[in-house]
């Protein structure tokens, strides 16, 4: 019974928001603080003079379910990620953006490919030259498989917005806006719901009215989508999760679990991520004070072998060691880098959703 309510506790817990501001530094390290923090997913390049006379930006960002939503307003710049550069940080998300002020274009040609109020999407794992006007924007990052498993393919997303004149995409550029406006007086199960929501309109988006998936593909969306819902549920629960505990609940065979999560990196994969993800909650909790138990203690709740399993795993899928994710949200007022005390957790919380 105290287990349940340790969860119903968790479940009800306000969604937390971390906000990072260039201002917390003087002028002349403003840009530099900038560069360096978003330097967790882009290299960025402002023009000579960013670093002279100060520069603004914000981001007001939080962990949403499997999701991370952000608001970025900040000047003009150009932004670059290669494949290469993915297969070094790991991170391999899929992020959309939309834009409330300013517009993003390619550096090639300069033609513009999202305005304000479209929505445009981003594989993490591809090249992308971009450059962005003075910008006001909403961003949300979801893990790849989340996207994966609603829409299948995801080559035609990657720098391609969807015609902001279209009724379904005005709703779900409204309702991006609109939720991160909301998450802060949310709960973290509200929050989950809602990108949740999120995720199936964006797919829908992209999908569009007159591509509609084969039988086959509706068939394997439909057994990892009950399948990832189960095995959520477990992990938040405390209790053990196998494959062959998915494929007696769910009365489907091994290899058909295999089969459904081939596309997204296995079945077993999965698993394992979602726990550390779990992990990573717990561990954000103890270093609130929220908790009381050792790394160790968390880590065999969380279906561990050992200490070091535990911290060989966490640190491939986070580029961290436990201990060293502890001190970094432990942190007032969050993941500090050497200029300033800014707010950087959501530099960890990328790291997060995007791990591969």
């Amino acid at each position: 019974m105290a287990d349940n309510s340790e969860n119903a506790r968790a479940l009800a817990a306000p969604v937390d928001v971390a906000v990072f501001d260039t201002r917390i530094a003087a002028p002349d390290e403003q840009f530099g603080l900038w560069r360096d923090s978003i330097g967790v997913l882009f290299d960025i390049d402002a023009g000579p003079d960013a670093g002279r006379t100060g520069y603004r930006a914000r981001l007001d960002s939080a962990m949403a379910g499997e999701a991370m939503i952000t608001r970025v307003q900040a000047g003009a710049q150009a932004f670059s990620r290669s494949t290469l550069r993915s297969y070094r940080d790991g991170i391999e998300g899929v992020m959309f953006q939309v834009f409330t002020r300013g517009n993003v274009s390619r550096r090639d040609d300069a033609s513009t490919i999202a305005a304000e109020n479209a929505l445009i999407g981003f594989d993490l794992t591809r090249d992308m030259q971009t450059a962005n006007s003075d910008f006001d924007l909403v961003s949300v990052i979801f893990p790849r498989d989340a996207i994966e498993s609603r829409l299948g393919n995801l080559s035609d997303l990657h720098l391609e917005a969807v015609a902001s004149d279209g009724a379904l995409a005005q709703l779900t550029a409204g309702f991006l806006v609109s939720l991160q406006r909301m998450i802060g007086r949310m709960d973290t199960g509200e929050a989950a719901a809602a990108v949740d929501a999120a995720a199936d309109l964006i797919a829908e988006c992209y999908r569009g009215q007159t591509r509609r998936l084969d039988t086959s593909e509706s068939v394997r969306i439909a057994a990892v989508t009950r399948a990832k819902s189960f095995i959520r549920e477990r992990i938040l629960a405390g209790e053990p999760v196998e494959v062959s505990t998915v494929s007696r609940a769910l009365d489907v065979s091994r290899a058909t679990l295999y089969r459904a999560f081939e596309p997204i990196g296995g079945v077993a994969a999965f698993i394992r991520a979602e726990r550390l993800r779990a992990c990573l909650t717990d561990i954000a909790r103890l270093a609130r004070g929220e908790i009381a138990v050792t790394l160790g203690e968390l880590a065999m709740r969380r279906g561990f072998e050992s200490d070091a399993q535990f911290s060989r795993a966490f640190k491939a899928e986070f580029g961290m060691t436990p201990s060293e994710a502890r001190r970094a949200l432990a942190k007032a007022p969050g993941f500090a880098g050497e200029i300033g005390e800014a707010d950087r957790r959501y530099e960890l919380w990328v790291r997060a959703v995007g791990a591969a």
